[in-house]
């Protein structure tokens, strides 16, 4: 077979053909307007000269339509247009409210009329043109609807929701204002859709698909939603497409000032309240901030004619602050209990649907009164069990404890878009969105122990460059990055987090020298009690857990006690399980611990009331690491609360 080979200038000249072509997988913003110039009998008119001007801006791009009387103008970004043609023997026209949407271009043909050139004809362009430019199926709310349509939170993401086949798991009327991936396009998951911010990925790729920041409203210009059976460019989804359109700067001053408030001073109280006897609950939503756009210019020396630098900057903070209420079903220790004397057990109780005896797990003779000897009890077990805060509330059948405290989110958006034009060949774009969310959740993990500072700063970056080389050649390249970066932790000022406070005090698989909280008490996990979570931090160092099994009337059931200390190792955790122990609050003269094994595993923040029980010993793999036994006084901390088959 005879080879053929290619010379060299030829691979390199297509090499600098597909560059100079804009080939690229990213998407852009811009768009492109073309037409065909006719006489009135239909004859196409060649080498008419057009000017494309930005209403906006009022800069001006030129072309000249070809023999066959066609133009083509590319990269245009996206807003309202004014087209003016003009011909040799023809009067020139001029089209004027001509609206590029991103992405989708735009076909204008205009016919001529004969005439003197020095005569002119305005005309309104049709706003409901049929888009014949792309198969792409997708759908565009304009900057008029942007502007105008109300948005509880202010998310402009959300307007996406008034496009057919796009849901959400809520209404617009919603409150919603901060990180969100919440949108189902045409069925998909939302983890499916994309979404960008002046054409660069805004999601955590790494994560959910929850967006990197979110736009400020009166610095977006348009939301364009593709649905389906659009380009190759967009292959980052296989679900459909959110693209957030900023605006540009112009080439006069604008600017807004505004705030938007909900208090709890202006609203009635609800009929479950006033049923309670309680006053209205904390409610104080605060949304404000400012907008400014113009030209920037030294007059009689640069930019004078306010077409070639232009800026938009922004900024918006929301204050929030509510009550939040713990969980209504929340079950702590009793006083008594807390010093090994179960007898309320004896009798009707809200921990078990009958009553229970709690027997010594060794010799299964039955406690007097279900009350452990002072012997008997494990200062660490005593501990885990004055972790927990004390009951509040008396004669309520499914909860002993309750609390309500202020639960406050803060956010803050900063916006930055610079548009230059140096030549009319050359064009530049940056834009940036910095995003700050932090939050203050008292009741983080159920109980008020370890309330969560949660903290989480999003910045987007983008730079564009439009290099326009001849009539039939553009170079269209651009550059993003997003940093998402979150930071959590638990606030300390109160002391309820420290585990020596309650006299807890085995030692750890690992030690506490690397601890980012070194004493903070375990999650603590009892059957038919509430679960006190202490796990606000998503890194973790080391966990254990312990099981044990207590005989109880008429049946045999088992109590499991899971714990996790976190700690400052990146994402991953060392644990080390038990299969079963004998030994806890009371306290045998002899202890067994089995054989442990020593595995990895991915570790995250659980939601409320999530069980951090670990799985059974034959569903652990065994990681190569060489297996240790858990520390004697670490694995013998609690046992025995019983729980019937009916509870």
């Amino acid at each position: 077979m005879k080879r053929h080979k290619i010379p060299i200038r030829i691979f390199l000249s297509v090499l600098v053909y597909l560059f100079l072509t804009g080939y690229s997988l990213v998407a852009q913003d811009t768009s492109s307007l073309s037409g065909t110039i006719t006489d009135p009998s239909g004859a196409l008119v060649s080498k008419a000269n057009i000017t494309l001007q930005n209403n906006a801006t009022r800069a001006e791009t030129h072309a000249v339509s070809n023999d066959e009387g066609n133009f083509n103008i590319t990269n245009v970004t996206p807003g309202a247009y004014t087209l003016r043609v003009e011909a040799t023997g023809f009067a020139s026209v001029t089209l004027s409210g001509i609206q590029v949407d991103p992405n989708i271009g735009r076909r204008v043909d205009v016919t001529m009329k004969v005439g003197d050139s020095t005569t002119s004809v305005t005309v309104e362009a049709n706003a409901n043109t049929v888009q014949t430019e792309s198969s792409s199926v997708g759908q565009l709310i304009t900057q008029e609807q942007v502007k105008n349509i109300q948005l509880n939170g202010r998310n402009p993401l959300y307007l996406a929701q008034m496009e057919p086949g796009v849901v959400r798991n809520n209404s617009m009327a919603a409150l919603g204002f901060g990180l969100d991936n919440p949108l189902n396009i045409n069925g998909a998951r939302s983890q499916e859709s994309m979404q960008t911010f002046d054409g660069a990925p805004m999601v955590r790729t790494r994560s959910n698909g929850t967006s990197t920041g979110v736009a400020d409203v009166d610095s977006t210009s348009q939301v364009q939603v593709l649905s389906s059976n659009y380009p190759a460019e967009y292959g980052r989804t296989s679900g459909g497409l959110i693209r957030l359109v900023p605006k540009s700067g112009s080439s006069n001053f604008h600017g807004s000032v505004f705030e938007y408030f909900r208090n709890n001073y202006l609203n009635a109280n609800t009929w479950q309240r006033n049923n309670q006897g309680l006053k209205r609950g904390a409610f104080r939503y605060n949304q404000f901030g400012w907008n400014l756009n113009g030209p920037v210019f030294i007059p009689g020396h640069f930019n004078t004619g306010r077409n070639r630098l232009f800026f938009l900057l922004g900024q918006e903070w929301v204050k929030y602050n509510h009550d939040d209420t713990s969980i209504a079903t929340l079950k702590v220790p009793t006083l008594r209990m807390r010093t090994g004397d179960f007898g309320e057990l004896l009798g009707s109780n809200i921990f078990y649907s009958s009553p229970v005896q709690i027997v010594n797990p060794t010799t299964k003779v039955a406690y007097a009164n279900n009350v452990i000897p002072t012997a008997q009890l494990s200062p660490n077990g005593i501990g885990l069990l004055n972790a927990y805060p004390t009951p509040n509330l008396v004669g309520n059948p499914s909860s002993n404890w309750t609390d309500t405290a202020l639960y406050t989110e803060k956010q803050r958006k900063d916006t930055i878009i610079i548009d230059f034009v140096p030549t009319d060949a050359h064009r530049l774009r940056f834009s940036l969105l910095n995003y700050n969310y932090d939050d203050y959740e008292p009741h983080f993990g159920n109980f008020n122990t370890n309330p969560r500072i949660f903290h989480r700063p999003n910045q987007i970056a983008v730079l564009h460059h439009t290099w326009t080389l001849s009539s039939t050649m553009i170079n269209d390249a651009f550059v993003s990055a997003a940093a998402d970066h979150v930071d959590i932790n638990i606030d300390t000022s109160s002391g309820r987090y420290d585990r020596t406070k309650y006299g807890i005090n085995y030692p750890y698989l690992f030690g506490s020298a690397n601890k980012v909280v070194p004493n903070k008490i375990p999650t603590i996990q009892l059957g038919s009690f509430g679960t006190l979570m202490a796990v606000p931090i998503r890194r973790a160092l080391a966990a254990w857990s312990t099981t044990w099994s207590i005989p109880s009337p008429g049946s045999r059931v088992t109590t499991r006690l899971s714990s996790v200390e976190y700690g400052s190792t990146p994402a991953r955790t060392t644990m080390t399980r038990s299969a079963s122990t004998t030994r806890a609050l009371a306290q045998p003269t002899t202890r067994t611990v089995s054989s442990s094994s020593r595995i990895t595993v991915e570790v995250a923040p659980l939601p409320r009331q999530q069980s951090l029980t670990q799985p059974s010993a034959s569903s652990i793999p065994t990681a190569k690491s060489a297996s240790a036994p858990i520390p004697r006084s670490a694995a013998t901390c609690l046992r025995c609360l019983p729980r019937t088959s009916g509870a």
